[in-house]
């Protein structure tokens, strides 16, 4: 069991198959530090802003009954240089003892670094993709049961909503 972990991800939208990662991630970690990443870049892989985003990840939080264990919710823009990208994260983000993840390039960029990584395979990925899931948003098909129900409640209030 580690202290802290480093979840990293972009979030758009939460699905089913970040809730699997998250419910792996506590497991093995008391408490957490979540990296939203390309928080800097507003397109259409990335429709959702950061205080949306931010919106759904304490709607899981509060219904998986995790809220207590989030430590720190962190900002990560795109730098487009590794190293920066890094650097940013290890001097804003709280102390942390494992960086836990399924996104290749971010277990490369911190094995790189020697920090510890636990690398959780993606659950069912061909259902639970954002790249899909966005793209049956803006097609107006049925891309609710991808996502937690109380999730699909925040997106369909808001007021971008579907279809960003």
């Amino acid at each position: 069991m580690y202290k802290t972990g480093l979840i990293i991800g972009r979030f758009q939208p939460f699905h089913n198959g970040h809730l699997y990662l998250f419910k792996e991630a506590f497991k093995i970690v008391n408490t957490a530090i979540i990296g939203i990443g390309s928080v800097n870049v507003h397109n259409e892989d990335n429709p959702f802003s950061q205080q949306q985003v931010e919106k759904m990840l304490q709607a899981v939080l509060e219904h998986t009954g995790c809220n207590d264990h989030l430590i720190q919710t962190l900002g990560i823009p795109d730098f487009h240089d590794d190293e920066k990208w890094l650097d940013h994260i290890i001097t804003n983000a709280r102390p942390f003892d494992v960086v836990i993840s399924h996104n290749d390039w971010v277990i490369g960029i911190f094995e790189k670094a020697n920090m510890p990584v636990i690398a959780i395979p993606f659950y069912k990925r061909e259902l639970y993709e954002g790249v899909k899931i966005r793209e049956l948003m803006k097609q107006g098909d049925d891309w609710i049961k991808r996502v937690p129900d109380y999730v699909a409640e925040i997106i369909t209030e808001s007021v971008d909503g579907v279809g960003h």
